[in-house]
């Protein structure tokens, strides 16, 4: 983004040049792939446009909270809907998940025809790759409930962090420590009291969701990084690189059997709703 600072007038009309009923506006470079496909499905001619952050895109929040600013914003959860002001707004649309990684990782398909391919042979990695993510969930159940406990009592503490390598049992391994885990969530015990923890568990258990859509996405990358090359390796004999953007690449199209996944068809219902609002 630029310096230059545009009027809400024109921020709305940026989708008019290029054709698009309307304007969203997206956190970062990996976002408008993701919302145009789910857009796409939604039947929404959308203009979709990154504003280089985090931090630029709360100004955006606040045009359409404080401003009444006629354009969208299609964003990241957060675990929002465990928080004491959580905001919602018609104009405001937010993955089902934590963040668009936990549904482009959600989906063994994509990532059965890579490995397939590196193989040079058909595979199927369904239980495989269900183990992995039930385990995983299952593992990291006491960071969920420490992360939605520092953002919902504002502690400031790092729970989840950018990755998950400090947590695995080697650099090359897609396994989580428990010895690791537990010595972490031990050291952030006395940020939180009884109570609170005891608060946010509840709400977790109230909640319809499955314990793997509160995970941060990004905490999730390396563990299925490994997974792959671990698969490919097991069934080629084959040592294979492979790069965050490389995942991107392969997981980022949600669309394949759509209607039968409640993260991808609860936001397209979502966005199918702008026509009635409008």
């Amino acid at each position: 983004m630029t310096n230059l600072e545009y009027s809400n007038e024109a921020l709305s009309a940026k989708g008019l040049f290029y054709n698009k009923e309307i304007t969203v506006y997206v956190e970062g470079k990996d976002d408008p792939l993701f919302w145009d496909t789910l857009f796409n499905i939604a039947e929404i001619k959308a203009h979709i446009e990154d504003v280089g952050g985090k931090k630029e895109l709360k100004k955006y929040f606040d045009k359409i909270l404080l401003e009444d600013a006629d354009f969208y914003i299609a964003t990241d959860n957060d675990n929002s809907e465990f928080m004491i002001d959580n905001i919602v707004h018609q104009r405001i649309i937010r993955t089902y998940g934590y963040s668009i990684e936990n549904s482009m990782y959600y989906f063994t398909t994509p990532i059965e025809k890579t490995v397939s391919s590196f193989c040079r042979k058909k595979l199927d990695l369904s239980e495989d790759f269900k183990n992995w993510l039930t385990e995983f969930t299952e593992k990291v159940h006491d960071l969920i409930v420490y992360d939605i406990a520092n953002n919902r009592f504002g502690r400031g503490v790092s729970i989840f962090g950018d990755n998950c390598y400090r947590f695995l049992t080697s650099q090359n391994s897609y396994k989580l420590c428990d010895v690791k885990l537990q010595e972490f969530t031990m050291s952030v015990k006395a940020f939180f009291t009884e109570n609170e923890i005891n608060e946010v568990k509840e709400l977790i258990n109230q909640s319809e969701k499955d314990l793997w859509f509160m995970i941060k996405g990004h905490f999730i990358t390396h563990s299925l990084i490994n997974l792959i090359k671990h698969s490919v390796k097991k069934h080629s004999g084959d040592k294979k690189s492979m790069t965050p953007d490389f995942l991107y690449s392969m997981t980022i199209d949600c669309t394949e059997n759509w209607e039968n996944r409640i993260d991808i068809k609860t936001v397209v219902e979502r966005i199918k709703a702008i026509n009635n609002s409008a």
